[in-house]
């Protein structure tokens, strides 16, 4: 099974477009308290983390695919 990590999740978008095509998240990067509690609703086991710059040192799983999302406050 393929795997993926999602950085600056938002609402999970792209974390639902690869759990459809059968790949799983292994992990999520958002910092938005508000996306936050949705991603925690809808992926409840999966491992969050909130800062981009060190989540690194924490040796994360090491996805095969890996996405991000596009900032999209400036143009809701």
């Amino acid at each position: 099974m393929l795997t993926h990590g999602s950085l600056f999740s938002g609402i999970g978008g792209f974390d639902l477009g690869f759990e459809r095509a059968g790949i799983e998240t292994t992990w999520q990067v958002e910092r938005d308290p508000y996306c936050l509690k949705v991603l925690e609703k809808h992926w409840p086991h999966i491992r969050r983390y909130t800062d981009v710059r060190t989540f690194l040192t924490e040796s994360p799983a090491r996805p095969d695919i890996i996405s991000g999302g596009f900032p999209c406050q400036p143009f809701s």
